[in-house]
């Protein structure tokens, strides 16, 4: 009693070990996934084509740059012929705006470089100030193309997310449950199948890009043509486009499910276990739907993972393309400026991937070993 009760308590150290494990694995990955994209976010830092610690002056001819610097702390004259000023390194914006409410000073601006360069200091300077501010709450601004409003990053992404999940998760189901269904009619019915298979050879070939244009020139023909709108093309305001964006984020993880359920439902359809059910009399429907189902769910909790990435980033290319203000679309968007959103929106982008494969890696843990049949 006392020996069996031992291998119990051992069993079950063992068992919550190993969970402890296999959660800080996936934690460690996560903040290594999250470093990595925030390191990748700022690569456009690595490469300057303006002076970081130089800033121009135009001043009154009354005026004396000298002068100047004075009322400008921590700065000093590096070239008076050109009104050149030296600023602490990496703070050309800051000082170009204290430089203007100086009387006597008609314009600041930046210094340019005479070749583009790249600068390992000024990447790894604005990733220190970058994670600074972050600490301190300051997640950045979104500046609009004219320059006069400045969005919080925080409220342009409460606007983002919801803009962007309103055809992201209806095409993802919907993706799902096509290629589920489509995958089961083409292995029921042969004929069905060799269209179906067909069409699907014909969609891997199409990129999304191709499909966005494709929609969007039809769109814009019928209307012009018939003043019929199939779809919106761009957000204008408080619309946004719909159509678009569905349905080419749900065209690549489509194709994607049904490619991988078609073959997990071929490979089944030549296991023992279909041959002794149609033996005892049930018919090609049932096989699939009471027996082969349950068993392809592993190839299909395999490939999700990979499909949310595809529609992820197809929807970027569908909110680029049709100029929506969405997770996507907006570090791209003409009508916005401001680099600072780019780390964060691609943060935002990582942990939505993030969440959707820790749902999977749920689903397949809890069902994937209990569904699995094996031949009578």
């Amino acid at each position: 009693m006392l020996n069996y009760e031992k291998v119990s308590f051992n069993r079950s150290r063992n068992g919550s070990d190993n969970v402890y494990k296999s959660m800080l694995k996936w934690v460690a990955i996560g903040l290594l996934t999250v470093f990595g994209i925030f390191l990748l976010g700022n690569v456009s830092n690595l490469f300057i084509n303006e002076s970081p610690d130089r800033i121009a002056l135009k001043i009154s001819m009354s005026e004396k740059l000298q002068t100047v610097s004075s009322k400008i702390p921590h700065t000093t004259v590096a070239d008076e012929d050109h009104g050149i000023l030296s600023i602490p390194y990496g703070s050309a914006q800051e000082y170009i705006a204290k430089a203007t409410k100086v009387s006597g000073v008609y314009q600041a601006m930046s210094v340019p470089l005479e070749h583009p360069q790249i600068s390992p200091r000024f990447y790894f300077y604005t990733l220190g100030k970058q994670m600074v501010n972050y600490l301190r709450g300051d997640l950045g601004v979104v500046v609009t193309g004219t320059g006069k409003a400045k969005i919080p990053a925080t409220e342009a992404i409460k606007e983002m997310i919801p803009r962007t999940f309103r055809y992201f998760i209806p095409s993802l189901v919907t993706a799902l449950v096509l290629s589920m269904l489509f995958s089961l009619l083409a292995s029921q019915n042969r004929r069905s199948g060799k269209v179906l298979d067909g069409i699907h050879a014909l969609l891997v070939s199409v990129p999304d890009f191709f499909l966005v244009t494709l929609i969007t020139f039809l769109a814009i023909i019928v209307y012009k043509n018939l003043h019929i709108r199939l779809a919106l093309v761009v957000q204008f305001g408080d619309q946004v486009p719909f159509l678009i964006p569905f349905l080419t984020t749900a065209l690549i993880p489509g194709v994607m499910i049904y490619g991988t359920l078609r073959l997990a439902f071929q490979r089944e359809l030549s296991q023992n276990y279909v041959v002794t059910a149609r033996a005892k009399g049930l018919s090609q429907a049932e096989v699939l739907w009471k027996h082969v189902l349950r068993n392809v769910m592993e190839d299909l909790l395999a490939v999700l993972p990979k499909a949310t990435t595809a529609a992820l980033a197809s929807m970027a290319v569908a909110e680029a393309a049709c100029d929506i203000l969405g997770l996507g679309g907006f570090i791209v968007s003409p009508r916005m400026q401001g680099v600072s959103m780019l780390p964060l929106t691609c943060l935002a982008l990582a942990v939505v991937s993030m969440l959707f494969h820790g749902l999977y890696a749920l689903l397949r843990k809890r069902y994937v070993v209990s569904t699995k049949e094996v031949s009578a």
